[in-house]
């Protein structure tokens, strides 16, 4: 009778110990499963990743914060960091460019996505003259794409539909909720241009002094112009300078926007000479809707 005790507690101890052990194997299990990996080369379309990926995947950002996409280079952590991920959304910059045929050939099972394709390119406005010995540069300036494609209404709803396809590629059972966040994240963009088109409206046809142009597509939304302080990334000369404070003055300005990624003597110079405001803008912040609501009332409270 006894042994019949013993044999009935042994099995009923294992199957305890096994049952409480199950859960512990399962979290085992699932914690090993990596989430895929999904590069993207400037902070801004981390943005989209996260809202239409949400926790289902690992971002990766190239270009970090305070970095500049003019200047950029890998460094050899991120470009191990590449090579485990499943696919890379770029936006054609010219480092992007460079840098492609290199990742292509060293990573060929990297998903390469052109996050661009789809978008209308518009010119780049032609720089300042810097005298004679510029025309050349002026002509090739008044031909050259404008690449700051992200703060685009219509370019950034494009880019959130390749981040769609590509995130549906990769996690195919994950279909309907990239689906949803995707339209979710559609209407919020669309509603916030349409309030900021009603807004702005005073200052269609204007002219917006920036350091760096990086507004272009933003600005077109609005029927703005942008003028560009710098020339070729650099401080302008003394010359230059002297004719955009003489510009400057005939549009009456009151505000110059100033990014972080670029020096600001010339635009404080310039503002100076005006008595307008130097005001920070930063096109490469991560919060891309709240970044666009932020340069909207900027823009507002320099019409006021």
């Amino acid at each position: 009778m006894k042994c019949k005790y013993l044999v009935l507690l042994t099995a009923l101890f294992t199957a305890g110990t096994l049952l409480s052990c199950a859960p512990k194997v399962v979290q085992k299990t699932e914690a090993s499963k990596s989430k895929p990996i999904v590069a993207v080369s400037i902070l801004p379309h981390s943005y989209f990743l996260e809202r239409i990926g949400g926790d289902s995947i690992q971002s990766l950002v190239l270009v970090g914060p305070g970095q500049s996409p003019h200047t950029y280079e890998p460094s050899p952590k991120q470009m191990q960091d590449l090579s485990k991920a499943s696919a890379w959304i770029y936006s054609n910059t010219d480092f992007e460019v460079n840098l492609k045929p290199k990742i292509a050939s060293l990573y060929p099972s990297l998903l390469l996505v052109d996050g661009t394709e789809g978008v209308q390119f518009r010119q780049l406005e032609e720089h300042h003259d810097e005298g004679e010995e510029a025309s050349a540069d002026t002509e090739h300036h008044e031909t050259e794409r404008d690449l700051h494609t992200w703060l685009g209404r219509e370019n950034a709803k494009i880019f959130a539909r390749h981040v769609r396809d590509t995130l549906t590629k990769i996690l195919p059972e994950n279909k309907d909720l990239y689906e949803s966040r995707y339209q979710e994240l559609i209407n919020e963009i669309d509603a916030v241009f349409n309030e900021l088109n009603k807004d702005l409206a005073p200052l269609k046809g204007t002219k917006v002094f920036v350091f760096h142009p990086s507004f272009g597509y933003f600005f077109d939304e609005f029927d703005i112009h942008q003028e560009a302080i710098e020339t070729g990334g650099k401080e302008p000369s003394a010359q230059t300078l002297a004719k955009i404070i003489e510009e400057a003055k005939a549009e009456q300005v009151k505000v110059i926007f100033v990014q972080a990624q670029f020096p600001t003597t010339a635009a404080k110079s310039v503002a100076d000479s005006l008595g307008a405001q130097v005001v920070p803008l930063d096109p490469l912040a991560k919060d891309w809707l709240g970044n666009i609501k932020l340069m909207g009332e900027a823009l507002k409270k320099a019409a006021q």
